[in-house]
């Protein structure tokens, strides 16, 4: 008789099951840890070399909040789970795929959550608040105040408001409050730019908040950010030393509104702007235009400082 029944020696035989490391890891969203860049480009811009010296606790505060940010991003992703298999883009995401099981993704949200309190236990009381208070208003823009038209906006934009404020207090300088404006409406005109995405193309069953939103209505606030933004930008470095901030407002300012049209023809042309930090990696122009402000912006402000 033939035996049908698979023999152990067989059975041992089959290689074993591998652990799936990279749709955890994509929890993590890596690719958007550029937004802790405020932590070390506020300080940076305003006094170089004293960031410079104050290397350790602007690492240490970067680090509180990408661990941060992903303990979010992760507590978002199991809330969103269901709602987020009805978005063309977001249901590749690797919870709502089924890529990672619900009970991996919540062990590492604790996991992640102790990091990020052991990280804050490190930090200067004051710059620990600051994180504190981001992973506070973030949990609560999870659970509520990402269903309320305009305020959800508000307080992702006050999330990068919150990086810069906690980069220039570890820092040891003052708060530049037209750079603070600068962020907060910068961040401001992005997040609505993704919201006029994901309503002129998904519609508005994705996410309740845009039932009360309109493509025109977008477009004219959108515009209005961006405007103030760059009278913030321009009326912060005009603050910095003479006659450093005074070169750096006119030598950067061509670049600093070619990316902000640029962007404006991504959003209302065509009909880009899901994700900003997409649009700024891939697009020859966006990528010529931040580079080359970045740039000669960096220029300006090494010559101040030798």
């Amino acid at each position: 008789m033939v035996q049908t029944l698979e023999s152990p020696a067989s059975t041992a035989l089959e290689p074993p099951v591998r652990f799936r490391w990279r749709p955890l890891l994509s929890l993590l969203r890596p690719r958007h840890w550029i937004k802790g860049a405020p932590v070390v480009a506020a300080p940076l811009i305003t006094a170089p070399l004293i960031t410079a010296t104050h290397a350790a606790p602007l690492g240490l505060t970067l680090a509180a909040f990408l661990a941060a940010s992903s303990t979010v991003y992760v507590l978002n992703d199991l809330r969103d789970r269901e709602a987020d298999r009805l978005h063309p883009v977001k249901r590749l995401r690797a919870l709502a795929s089924g890529r990672v099981t619900v009970r991996a993704a919540t062990f590492l949200l604790v996991v992640l959550a102790v990091v990020t309190t052991a990280l804050l236990t490190l930090l200067p009381l004051v710059v620990a608040g600051v994180v504190g208070a981001y992973v506070a208003v973030n949990v609560w823009y999870s659970l509520a105040l990402k269903h309320q038209p305009l305020v959800d906006v508000s307080v992702v934009a006050a999330g990068f408001v919150l990086r810069a404020l906690a980069g220039t207090i570890a820092a040891g300088l003052p708060v530049g409050p037209f750079l603070l404006i600068c962020v907060y409406c910068a961040c401001v005109a992005l997040s609505l730019g993704k919201r006029r995405h994901e309503l002129a193309v998904v519609g508005d069953a994705h996410r309740s908040a845009l039932s009360a939103y309109s493509v025109p209505f977008l477009d004219h606030v959108v515009v209005v950010n961006l405007v103030v933004a760059l009278a913030g930008y321009v009326a912060f470095l005009w603050g910095l030393a003479s006659p450093y901030g005074a070169i750096a407002t006119v030598v950067t300012f061509p670049f600093a509104t070619f990316t902000i049209y640029r962007y404006l023809q991504m959003v209302m042309v065509d009909r880009s702007g899901g994700d900003p930090v997409v649009d700024l990696v891939r697009d020859g122009p966006m990528r010529a235009g931040a580079g080359l402000w970045a740039a000669s912006l960096a220029a300006v402000l090494l010559a101040s400082a030798l």
